[in-house]
């Protein structure tokens, strides 16, 4: 019997851990190919291709990449300074509930200016 509730005190978070492992993974992927194209293409390309990725961006699909690119890592990345500060000893209270409302709060924001305004 004890087994069962301890795999049921565990699996409360999978959400806010897939969330988690999704962002670093999208993070890992991702993230070179856009500091690439911000870095480098953008500024030493032809107008032409800034025209191009302007097109992409603005499109639906182009958002819902824009949307990930911004939500996915700041999940991840906020879960890891939690993950950090209980290395450290440091438990800030209610730490859970506001790393994931600020996670929460930013994705909304996200959305709003992406889809919405």
């Amino acid at each position: 019997m004890k087994i069962q509730e301890t795999e049921n005190k565990h699996s409360n978070n999978t959400v806010i851990k897939g969330l988690y492992a999704l962002g670093g993974t999208w993070a890992a992927v991702f993230v070179p190919v856009v500091m690439i194209i911000i870095g480098l293409i953008i500024p030493f390309g032809d107008a032409q291709t800034r025209s191009y990725i302007l097109k992409l961006v603005s499109s639906e699909l182009g958002k819902i990449f824009l949307l990930l690119m911004i939500c996915l890592p700041i999940w991840c990345g906020l879960l890891q300074i939690l993950s950090m500060l209980h290395h450290f000893k440091i438990y800030p209270k209610r730490g859970k509930l506001i790393i994931v409302g600020l996670a929460l709060a930013w994705t909304i924001h996200a959305i709003f200016i992406l889809f919405i305004k």
